[in-house]
């Protein structure tokens, strides 16, 4: 499911029936596919909306030496969903 959600996040174009089959086959219902698209989609725009307006986070929060493990932009090995490999964009 998380891997369903990042890539719906970096690839939303890339989505095919084969990610929705592949869910299903773990028991992950319609309903349940439905509810991860919404919510990928409303944290998504959530945060393009608070980039747009220049929204910044408090500092001191106590995450701030945490963010480098958070980062996944540095991978460039294939992620593999279930049975879908899938090649990350450069």
């Amino acid at each position: 499911m998380l891997e369903f959600a990042e890539f719906l996040t970096t690839t939303p174009s890339g989505v095919t029936q084969d990610w929705v089959d592949e869910l299903r086959s773990v028991g992950w219902a319609d309903a349940d596919v439905i509810d991860i698209v919404h919510v990928a989609a409303l944290f998504n725009y959530m945060c393009r909306v608070a980039d747009g307006l220049g929204v910044e986070l408090d500092v001191d929060r106590g995450w701030e030496d945490q963010a480098p493990r958070l980062s996944f932009k540095d991978e460039t090995a294939p992620k593999v969903y279930g049975k879908i490999a899938v090649a990350p964009k450069l």
